[in-house]
């Protein structure tokens, strides 16, 4: 059994919690020791009956446990790598959860860290970083590249030879034509259609998706961390 803690406790964590319990069904992988939470209301609040049991920097006191990070939104994403770094631990202490009704194929690869939720496919020759977050039903067709601590958010449609910034947030619903590039840190909203290249840490939405210059997510490349 591999003791797991899942970093946040919002949304995310539910489907998390939900992955590792239909693991667990099918065979008996993860005990969760809990969930690491820096909103202090949170402290002592119970997810799908695991408890909240300290914040991100505490990450170091659970030396036995291996971490999952849940959290992203449209307001938090690109805080995601400051958060993981927070927890002081490398690579290697991080597991990869793949629910048992996503596909992943033989010759895709899912990096540490990662989250694939129930419904998704991960397609041949696909390449999902670490850190990265696929909700479900979302799916990364063949030689699609995502980068590190991006977030694929439910009913995501990734074509081939896609490249998906480091960062990034592609919004539920979100349709993504073959060939073209996301830049790092870029938002794209909710049910877009994105037939052409996007820049770095910038805001789209549409169909076709065009930027949205006065979005209060809008960065410069430069701030991205």
């Amino acid at each position: 059994m591999i003791d797991l803690i899942v970093l946040g406790a919002g949304g995310n964590s539910l489907g998390i919690l939900d992955a590792v319990a239909a693991l667990n069904a099918e065979r008996a992988r993860y005990r969760i020791e809990g969930i690491l939470d820096d909103i202090p209301e949170n402290l002592g609040r119970s997810v799908l009956g695991h408890k909240v049991i300290g914040t991100i920097a505490e990450a170091p006191k659970f030396a036995h446990c291996r971490f999952v990070n849940g959290i992203s939104s449209v307001a938090s994403f690109r805080k995601i790598p400051e958060i993981v770094a927070r927890t002081g631990q490398g690579s290697a202490r991080f597991e990869a959860i793949v629910h048992p009704r996503a596909t992943v194929a033989a010759t895709a690869r899912v990096g540490a860290g990662s989250v694939i939720l129930a419904g998704s496919v991960i397609c041949p020759e696909a390449v999902v970083g670490e850190h990265v977050i696929v909700l479900q039903n979302t799916t990364v067709n063949h030689h699609s590249r995502i980068g590190d601590y991006s977030t694929l958010s439910a009913g995501v449609t990734i074509l081939g030879y896609i490249e998906v910034g480091r960062n990034a947030f592609i919004g539920g619903g979100c349709t993504l034509a073959p060939l073209v590039k996301v830049g790092e840190g870029t938002l794209v909203g909710a049910g877009s259609v994105v037939i052409r290249d996007l820049a770095p840490g910038r805001v789209y939405a549409g169909n076709p998706a065009r930027e949205l210059a006065e979005s209060r997510y809008a960065a410069s490349s430069r701030s991205i961390t």
